[in-house]
């Protein structure tokens, strides 16, 4: 028997649209399972490389197994409801909800680009906001440059509450940096206290976050007069590192922070998302070596709005 060529392959998917507009095939949604973890994969790696080709960005997911690694970490973070959408029992679309106490966060939100434009992804969040009717609101992370998931989330009631500036920096481009005395790697037993600290700034219980971060990257504390006045978590991945969560009394200690993760990470590319308000902490990073690499709109539906505090994000467990 011989191995399908690319061209079956092809045609098998092409099949597959053409029940789904044909015969208007039934969009099935349920929870995900550890056997989805190849398929979700592909889906996230196709739908995100394709977007951004789409848009002349470069893709945030380089490769089907980067995806499948995304995929795992949703499945293994916990506690999440990760949802699918299939058509004749295939997989074509994802999207995956994080309760953090009465908020919660939406992403990554994902359809394999040949069902794109069917209404999909409306169906995912319906499905999922269904599932968040308890919570006081949702927030989520919408790419600028595409119009089409702006429309979808505004339409679903949730508004722009923050710019922020995906800022990126490559190891041939980094400035040397010295580290911080006033940080220092969380021990396990401050992981109550930073999580007290957190709380009322985030508005967000992230105790379980924060345990994933220790447990699979790192957390930075900066500490004054033995008082908390900041955190940085930082998570590697097979591509690059994520920053963020950051939370802070100011710019100053967000800066220091920074300088200590890429003292640390000095040979990696690292990736965070900022505050466009944060001025000084923006030209802080330019200066380090970051270089924009896409606009992003924070969007929420329902009550909560992001502080005064300074603030970076990464990509897991929220969002893309």
């Amino acid at each position: 028997m011989r191995k399908p060529s690319p061209l079956d392959l092809f045609n098998v998917r092409v099949d597959y649209v053409a029940l789904f507009l044909v015969f208007e095939v039934r969009t099935h949604i349920r929870d995900m399972t550890r056997s989805d973890l190849e398929r979700v994969g592909e889906i996230l790696f196709t739908a995100f490389s394709t977007g951004a080709q789409r848009h002349g960005y470069p893709s945030r997911i380089h490769s089907v197994q980067e995806g499948q690694s995304w995929a795992w970490a949703m499945l293994r973070h916990g506690p999440s409801e990760i949802l699918i959408a299939e058509v004749e029992g295939r997989a074509i679309g994802i999207c995956c909800l994080n309760p953090r106490g009465v908020h919660g966060g939406i992403g990554p939100v994902a359809v394999d680009p040949l069902f794109q434009g069917y209404g999909i992804g409306r169906q995912l969040m319906d499905a999922l906001l269904t599932r968040a009717a308890d919570l006081l609101s949702v927030r989520l992370f919408q790419e600028a440059f595409n119009p089409a998931s702006f429309s979808l989330y505004y339409s679903l009631e949730f508004i722009p509450v923050a710019e922020l500036l995906d800022l990126m920096v490559h190891t041939a481009d980094r400035k040397t940096v010295d580290p911080c005395s006033k940080v220092h790697d969380m021990a396990s037993r401050e992981l109550d206290e930073v999580s007290t600290y957190d709380m009322p700034r985030s508005k967000l219980d992230r105790r379980s976050d924060l345990a994933y971060y220790r447990q699979w990257g790192k957390i930075y504390v900066y500490r004054h007069q033995s008082q908390i006045r900041g955190y940085l978590a930082c998570l590697p991945g097979s591509q690059s590192v994520q920053l963020g969560p950051l939370v802070t009394e100011g710019e100053e200690e967000a800066a220091c922070l920074l300088h200590n993760a890429l003292g640390a990470f000095h040979g990696r590319t690292c990736q965070t998302r900022v505050m466009a308000r944060d001025h000084e902490l923006v030209r802080t990073l330019m200066g380090l070596g970051f270089r924009l690499y896409c606009l992003d709109l924070l969007m929420v539906r329902g009550s909560w709005r992001p502080g005064h505090y300074a603030e970076a994000y990464g990509r897991f467990p929220e969002g893309t």
